[in-house]
């Protein structure tokens, strides 16, 4: 996997009206743990935050540059969490970095990627979708961008699960095999149920149906006589 650069800044702590401060000058807010080292309060430029994202995904490998103290240094770190703007996904708000070893392997989210439009769904199937992403465990060198699952084989009826999944080398599964990523639904099963809701519509309108009007007497006549 490709490595990205990013510059940070030591941050000192800051009050909730300063940290919104510094988001409205483009900057995010960021901490720095991991591997028993001391905790980092840190800022990076949100804009070159985004081009890393951009560039290779939420696990993408960085090597952080941290300058604004006497113990600037680099270090390799991964994005273990990412807060973004509830209404504004492109704005963050605040992002932590983990350190990681490049010797020692690590357990990662790896987005799936369904390509191919299945049999079934051209005789009237509906795809569903179960799964977007796996868990696996793999050195940081070896962690794939995404895994491709291709849908053309399936059938009405058929499923595809995380076992038939074609890992790369040194890239252990952690999900259970078993577990179903992606099914052609039969288009009867959509069919029966709009049927049912349709029948108990017409239950509901019978039962709240006014009772019949009693017949006009003729004319001359009293009711009842």
């Amino acid at each position: 996997m490709e490595r990205m650069i990013l510059e940070a800044e030591i941050r000192s702590p800051l009050t909730r009206g300063e940290l919104n401060e510094l988001r409205r000058e483009g900057r995010v807010p960021a901490v720095l743990y991991g591997r028993g080292k001391e905790t980092r309060s840190l800022m990076v430029d949100g804009r070159l935050l985004r081009r890393v994202l951009a560039a290779g995904g939420t696990n993408v490998l960085i090597d952080l540059e941290i300058g604004g103290d006497a113990d600037s240094a680099r270090e390799t770190v991964m994005l273990k969490e990412i807060q973004r703007h509830l209404w504004q996904p492109d704005h963050l708000l605040h992002v932590d970095f983990i350190r990681i070893s490049m010797e020692d392997e690590i357990e990662v989210e790896v987005p799936l990627n369904f390509v191919g439009e299945a049999v079934g769904t051209i005789e009237g199937g509906i795809i569903q979708i179960l799964l977007r992403e796996v868990s696996v465990r793999c050195l940081p060198v070896n962690i794939p961008e995404l895994l491709e699952i291709d849908l053309s084989s399936l059938e009405i009826g058929d499923s595809v699960s995380v076992g038939s999944l074609t890992l790369p080398e040194g890239v252990t599964l952690l999900t259970e095999p078993e577990e179903p990523l992606a099914q052609v639904l039969a288009p009867e099963e959509e069919e029966e149920e709009e049927e049912e809701e349709e029948l108990l519509e017409g239950e509901e309108d019978e039962e709240a149906a006014p009772e019949g009007e009693q017949e006009t007497p003729p004319e001359g006549e009293e009711a009842g006589e």
